[in-house]
């Protein structure tokens, strides 16, 4: 992100603009992220629409999906949640691994 203060991440608000400026995405993109549930805004009105620091992140996921793999933003919810589970089922091999390799140690 380029540009963007911010105190602390997890606390983060920003508002459309801060979000395209800081991450280069287009607005239309964005938008059709939102009526996807990409991403989910605080605020009911475009100039209220407030995103976390995680939502800018996931947003920025989103466009590499789309952009390298043309992702449509219908189908970017159920391909992020896929990658989600993915990521946590490696985690939890590696971590059941490193159990394993401790009792055949031995230990």
């Amino acid at each position: 992100m380029t540009d963007c203060k911010v105190q602390t991440l997890d606390d983060a608000l920003y508002t459309l603009v801060e979000v395209c400026q800081c991450s280069q995405l287009d607005a239309g993109f964005v938008t059709a992220c939102i009526e996807h549930g990409v991403v989910e805004v605080s605020g009911e009105e475009l100039p209220k629409w407030r995103f976390t620091h995680r939502s800018l992140l996931c947003l920025q996921k989103a466009w590499r999906l789309h952009r390298d793999l043309e992702v449509q933003p219908a189908a970017l919810p159920l391909v992020l949640q896929l990658l989600g589970e993915l990521e946590a089922l490696q985690q939890e091999n590696h971590r059941l691994r490193a159990w394993l390799r401790h009792w055949d140690s031995g230990s």
